[in-house]
C-alpha cells in the first residue's frame, strides 16, 4: 500500500467519541504525530511498532513549530511511512489542517482527511448547554479567541458576529477573555448575558465555570481557570442548571489505576469511563502461552481419561480450545465429561465456543468450589474416588484446589495452559503517585498486586528519572503515599495479598468479577 498521510480528527477527548475511521487510521499507521488536545488513550490503538511523536503546542510552549510538523510529515512519507496526523477536535476547525493539507499537496504527498467531532459542538453539550433551543436560540457562530485582542489587528468582526447570532462559541480564548467580553458588550449584548467556560470538556477532569458578561472575567481570574476551555456566550447557558449531566457522573475527576493485562482491560476501562472516571492503564502482567505446551497437548489427546473439567479463567478456556484445535479435535472429544466454570465471564467464554457448563458455583473461592462439589457427592451424583479432574490453569495458579480434590480421593491433573509475565511499569505511574494524582488502585489477581509493587520498587530505585517531584521526597515518603491511596480488589485472595503489602484496602468485591468489582467501587464512592 502506498504511503500517505491521514489528517485525523481525534474529537474533544472522550475516548468513546473517536470515530471508527480515525481508530483504523491510528491502528494502521507507521508514524503517529499527535497533539496536546488529542487524548493519549488513543495511542493504545496503535501498533506496538508504530513511532509515536508528540508535536503538541500550547501558548509559548511548542515542541515543534508548525513548519517543523509539516516538514516532518513530508519526510516520514517520503521514507515510505504511513502517517496519522492526530489532532484534537476536527482538524479543519482551527486545527490548521488546511495548511498541512496544502503543504502535502505541494510536496506531491497523498493524503486523506478524517473529520473529528469538534469541541465547539461537543463540549457545550457535555456541560449541558445546547447551542440552539426553540424559542431561545436559533443561530450560533464559532470563532477563535486568538484574534480577539485588538480590533485593529483582528480579522474577526466580533461585534457584527455577536450581534447577528444568539449563541457565540469561542475556541482558544481564555487568555484573551477580557478583550473578547469587551467587544461582545460593544455589539450591544446585555451585561446580564450568561457565559460559561468549560475546561477539558468531555474528559474526566472537565470543569465548568459560569457567570455573565459583567462578572465572568473576575470569576475566571479568581478561580485561576486555565486553558484549554471552550467559551459559550448566550441565553442557552442557563439551561445548564437543568440539562447538566456529565459532571453528575459518579467517578468524575477520579484517576483509577487499572493493573489488568492490557488485552483484558477494555471492559473495565469502558465501565470506568462510562461514569466519567479516568482509567490509568498500568498493566503489570501479560498473558502468554505455556513455555512447555506438551502437557496440555497430551491432556487434550487423552480427554477420555477424565470425568471432570474445571475452567477457572477465561484464559484457561482460550488456551484449552487452541490446544483442542491444534490436535484436530472438536467438541465431540468432550462427550461424557462434566464441565465446571468459575465465574460468569468464564462461562460466557465457554459458551461462545459452543459449550454450556454443567456446574457454575456461586462462590468462586476454593472452599466454595469444594462445597459445591461435595453437595453432588451427597446426592450420589459424583464419586471422588472414581473421578479424574483436568484443570487447565495458569503457571502461578494456587495449588490448593488440586490438593483438596486429591484429599477427597480424586485424581487431578493441574496442567499449565498459559503463563503470566511481569510488565515494566511506566515512569508516568510514579509521577502520578508523587503528584498525589491517583485516587484509587485496583487489582484483579494476586499477581497484579505483586508485580505492581515490584515494578514500583524498580522505578523508585531509579532516581535518575527526570521527575522534579522525585528530588523532593524520600523513598519512605513515596511508600507512605502509596499506602494512603484507597485500594480495590476483585476478591478475598487478592485482598489478602494487598494487605500483606500494607496497601489501604477499602473495597473487596462481593462478586468476584469485573462487574462485581466495579459495582463495589461505585458503592464505595456513593
Amino acid at each position: 500500500m502506498k504511503a500517505k498521510v491521514y489528517l485525523t480528527g481525534a474529537g474533544p477527548g472522550d475516548p468513546a467519541l473517536l470515530t471508527l475511521k480515525a481508530k483504523r487510521a491510528i491502528k494502521n499507521a507507521d508514524v503517529i504525530l499527535y497533539d496536546r488536545l488529542a487524548n493519549d488513550r488513543f495511542l493504545e490503538y496503535a501498533s506496538p511498532e508504530a513511532e509515536k511523536i508528540y508535536v503538541g503546542k500550547k501558548a509559548k510552549d511548542h515542541h515543534y513549530t508548525q513548519s517543523e510538523i509539516e516538514t516532518l510529515m513530508v519526510e516520514k512519507v517520503q521514507a515510505g511511512k504511513t502517517v496519522c496526523r492526530l489532532k484534537g477536535g476536527d482538524p479543519f476547525i482551527y486545527g490548521r489542517g488546511g495548511e498541512e493539507a496544502l503543504k502535502l499537496k505541494e510536496a506531491g504527498i497523498d493524503f486523506e482527511i478524517i473529520p473529528g467531532i469538534s469541541s465547539s459542538l461537543a463540549v457545550p453539550l457535555y456541560a449541558g448547554i445546547p447551542l440552539t433551543q426553540r424559542h431561545l436560540a436559533s443561530s450560533f457562530a464559532v470563532i477563535t479567541g486568538h484574534e480577539a485582542a485588538d480590533k485593529d489587528e483582528s480579522t474577526i468582526e466580533i461585534e457584527k458576529i455577536a450581534a447577528a447570532v444568539d449563541t457565540l462559541i469561542v475556541l482558544m480564548g481564555v487568555g484573551k477573555l477580557p478583550q473578547t467580553v469587551a467587544r461582545v458588550l460593544e455589539a450591544g449584548k446585555s451585561p446580564d448575558t450568561p457565559v460559561a467556560l468549560v475546561r477539558w470538556g468531555s474528559r474526566s477532569n472537565q470543569q465548568t465555570i459560569t457567570g455573565t458578561l459583567a462578572d465572568i472575567v473576575e470569576k475566571v481570574e479568581a478561580a485561576d481557570f486555565k486553558p484549554p476551555a471552550v467559551i459559550i456566550i448566550g441565553q442557552v447557558v442557563n439551561l445548564r442548571e437543568k440539562l447538566g449531566w456529565f459532571e453528575n457522573k459518579k467517578l468524575l475527576g477520579k484517576n483509577i489505576l487499572v493493573t489488568r493485562p492490557r488485552g483484558q482491560a477494555a471492559s473495565f476501562v469502558e465501565m470506568i469511563e462510562a461514569e466519567a472516571g479516568n482509567a490509568v492503564l498500568a498493566p503489570t502482567i501479560k498473558i502468554k502461552s505455556a513455555q512447555n505446551r506438551e502437557p496440555l497437548q497430551k491432556a487434550v489427546k487423552n480427554l477420555a481419561a477424565y470425568t471432570h473439567l474445571i475452567f477457572t479463567s477465561v484464559n484457561g478456556v482460550k488456551y484449552f480450545m487452541q490446544a483442542l484445535e491444534s490436535q484436530r479435535l472438536d467438541l465431540r472429544a468432550l462427550a461424557g465429561i462434566k464441565i465446571m466454570t468459575i465465574g460468569s465471564k468464564t462461562a460466557a467464554e465457554l459458551k461462545q465456543n459452543g459449550i454450556r457448563a454443567d456446574f457454575i458455583p456461586d462462590d468462586y473461592s476454593t472452599a466454595g468450589i469444594l462445597e459445591y462439589l461435595k453437595k453432588f457427592e451427597g446426592e450420589n451424583k459424583i464419586n471422588f474416588n472414581q473421578s479424574s479432574f483436568l484443570l487447565p490453569r495458569a503457571d502461578i495458579a494456587p495449588q490448593l484446589l488440586e490438593e483438596e480434590l486429591k484429599k477427597l480421593g480424586a485424581e487431578v491433573n493441574n496442567v499449565e495452559a498459559y503463563r503470566t509475565e511481569s510488565v515494566k511499569l511506566e515512569a508516568e505511574i510514579l509521577e502520578l503517585l508523587l503528584n498525589e494524582e491517583l485516587d484509587l488502585l485496583t487489582f484483579t489477581s494476586s499477581s497484579t498486586v505483586e508485580n505492581f509493587i515490584s515494578g514500583l520498587e524498580k522505578l523508585i530505585e531509579n532516581k535518575n528519572l527526570e521527575l522534579e517531584a522525585a528530588e523532593k521526597i524520600s523513598n519512605q515518603q513515596i511508600w507512605q503515599q502509596l499506602k494512603e491511596i484507597p485500594t480495590a480488589c476483585i476478591g478475598p485472595v487478592t485482598a489478602e495479598k494487598a494487605e500483606e503489602y500494607g496497601l489501604n484496602l477499602k473495597i473487596t468485591a462481593a462478586e468476584y468479577t469485573i462487574e462485581g468489582l466495579f459495582a463495589a467501587i461505585l458503592k464505595y464512592y456513593f
